[in-house]
């Protein structure tokens, strides 16, 4: 009987339920939060800050990339307007919607028999149709690639950040004004997220000045800041004006002729760029705040530490009537 309870267990622990969970990560979270409030020690980032760079460095490629392709088919947009062509062809392949380009373009191709047999002016039609398409079929698959390693580079600096608060408390800087989950969080709140973050990494490498004190009181003003956390900022909040998206949607929402089409793909090559840019300040904050804590640490030596429970308010009253 107690060999099937044994089993039973077992199979009811490898369900594709728990597999699930450790995968995705939840069961370390799950894990992570019943030991929120536990002692602990300094916890290194440098396996973290290892994938980090990794993520970072794919989103920087593959904005480069993108920038390299935008270029190629501005230049090539370039090259049809100056050969007389107004319009686009569809990407996709739809005889009448190429028949109806034709048309717009002057080109003998009146049928689809034509145009599948690229009889005549069909073959340039189906020339241009084909470029295009393709084109646009390597910067949608460039651009799925970026929000692939988008949504790593955010799991794996919410984990960096996450920890880098917790050893704020192991290198004596005390008082900390964001927590390790309002640090992750502010990330994700809209309108606040365009500075929160920026004043969350001003607290952490204050805390984590080598040449503060170890407990010193005014760390949050004794503390240095080095200028990379403001150039990141600065370039987030660019990106946050100018990017893909907003090229897209906002700045060149209008976009009737291939002239239209090529400038919005110039401006994508700036905000690529930016996009890349913005990969390599986080690498260089990441990897900063990372000595930084280090070396603290090193001075410090190993100090074990038990995170302050939040303060419940109704307590708190209850507590202030009873003394009354």
């Amino acid at each position: 009987m107690d060999d099937k309870d044994s089993k039973f267990d077992q199979r009811k622990r490898s369900t594709p339920t728990s597999i699930f969970r450790k995968i995705s990560g939840r069961e370390e979270l799950d894990r992570a939060k019943a030991k929120r409030y536990d002692p602990y020690y300094y916890e290194s980032n440098a396996s973290t800050l290892k994938l980090l760079i990794i993520t970072l460095s794919l989103w920087s490629i593959i904005s480069i990339c993108l920038a390299i392709q935008d270029y190629r088919i501005s230049y090539m947009l370039n090259e049809w307007n100056k050969q007389g062509i107004t319009t686009l062809p569809p990407s996709s392949f739809d005889p009448k919607g190429l028949i109806d380009f034709a048309k717009n373009e002057n080109l003998e191709c009146v049928n689809i028999n034509d145009l599948l047999s690229e009889l005549g002016d069909c073959q340039n039609v189906m020339e241009l149709h084909a470029s295009f398409a393709a084109a646009q079929d390597i910067s949608f698959l460039l651009f799925a690639f970026l929000v692939i390693s988008l949504l790593g580079c955010i799991f794996v600096f919410g984990v960096f950040t996450h920890r880098a608060s917790r050893n704020l408390l192991t290198l004596r800087s005390e008082r900390q004004r964001f927590s390790p989950e309002m640090a992750v969080t502010w990330f994700f709140i809209p309108i606040m997220n365009l500075f929160k973050p920026w004043r969350v990494y001003i607290e952490l490498f204050k805390g984590s000045d080598p040449s503060i004190t170890a407990g010193e009181p005014n760390w949050h003003s004794k503390g240095m800041v080095p200028k990379i956390v403001h150039f990141w900022e600065l370039s987030f909040l660019l990106i946050f004006v100018f990017n893909p998206l907003t090229i897209s949607r906002i700045w060149f929402s209008i976009r009737k002729t291939i002239e239209d089409v090529s400038n919005a793909h110039s401006a994508l090559i700036i905000a690529d760029i930016m996009l890349a840019i913005l990969g390599f300040l986080a690498m260089f904050l990441t990897t900063k705040l990372h000595i930084w804590q280090e070396k603290r640490k090193n001075l410090i030596g190993p100090i074990l530490v038990t995170p302050p429970k939040p303060i419940d308010p109704i307590s708190e009253i209850l507590k202030d009537d009873k003394n009354l």
